[in-house]
């Protein structure tokens, strides 16, 4: 099969053979026409899997983040205030 060209089946004689071919290449037969089911499916996008995912884990750090957030707040609320030492100490 050639990358990216879309195939099917010839019913008679199994071989990829183009997908809107009327006449099979291989054995000469004709070839039903294209139905719905014959039709190659797309296999389903799991791009929204992966958003999903991504989503999780922003939302999940921004959580953890403000939780560390609101513990140091809360430890600067508590201290003491601190006073500035003085730059001129006597040796």
């Amino acid at each position: 099969m050639v990358n990216g060209m879309r195939t099917r089946i010839c019913p008679f004689c199994k071989e990829d053979i183009h997908f809107q071919a009327l006449v099979c290449r291989y054995c000469r037969r004709d070839l039903p026409p294209v139905t719905q089911s014959t039709q190659p499916r797309r296999k389903p996008s799991s791009a929204w899997v992966a958003a999903i995912a991504v989503a999780g884990i922003i939302v999940s750090g921004a959580a953890v983040l403000a939780a560390e957030f609101l513990r140091e707040r809360k430890n600067w609320l508590t201290e003491p205030p601190r006073r500035p030492e003085s730059q001129n100490q006597p040796d």
